[in-house]
């Protein structure tokens, strides 16, 4: 239902659905775990290998264990908020970000993207977009946009057909190897689970 899983409950004379959480008598919701194992799991190992496909900028070492997926937007300021929260994990070499650049935000987020995923260094673009951010981020250049509209545009209907509708949009593995998705920027508690390691000194 509008992109999220949802459990319905039938009843034992079939008369009846009941839609939602089932709680036990602790208040332990026992719906969450079957979501995650017969909807989530299989939906998150689906997208995962899409994700591998995709059209992504590396953000940190090539050769960092962890690898997490994001959908940025480059006028996004959860985006950015969440690139900052990441640096420590970034610059320790323990983490890669692949960002998938959509353009979804503003007028200019398109051609934002685009002129980010031409540039002869991506990743430098990227990063000065968001060392940019309080002053509107990268600069438009018009010539890299009409040859890169078509990858943004794939990255979009990427991000549609997954279900997702914030920036950002993370995908990483759990210790398990399990896939996870949190829409939006993460809380503060949730960074540590979602980088793989605690935060480095």
């Amino acid at each position: 239902m509008q992109g999220q899983a949802v459990a319905f409950y039938l009843t034992p004379d079939r008369e009846h659905v009941v839609v939602g959480s089932m709680l036990d008598a602790d208040g332990q919701n026992l719906t969450e775990p079957k979501l995650q194992e017969l909807v989530l799991g299989p939906q998150n190992e689906r997208a995962w290998s899409q994700l591998e496909d995709a059209d992504w900028i590396v953000d940190g070492d090539p050769d960092a264990p962890v690898v997490i997926y994001t959908f940025t937007d480059p006028n996004c300021p959860y985006c950015h908020r969440f690139r900052q929260e990441a640096k420590p994990w970034i610059e320790a070499g323990r983490v890669q970000l692949r960002h998938i650049l959509v353009g979804i935000l503003r007028e200019d987020s398109l051609p934002k993207a685009a002129t980010i995923m031409g540039a002869k260094d991506p990743g430098a673009a990227l990063n000065k977009n968001h060392e940019r951010h309080q002053d509107s981020g990268i600069k438009v250049v018009p010539g890299l946009v009409g040859d890169n509209t078509d990858r943004v545009q794939a990255n979009n209907r990427l991000m549609a057909s997954l279900g997702l509708s914030a920036t950002p949009s993370t995908y990483y593995l759990d210790a398990s190897g399990n896939v996870l998705t949190k829409q939006g920027a993460p809380r503060p508690g949730e960074l540590e689970a979602i980088m793989g390691s605690e935060r480095p000194d």
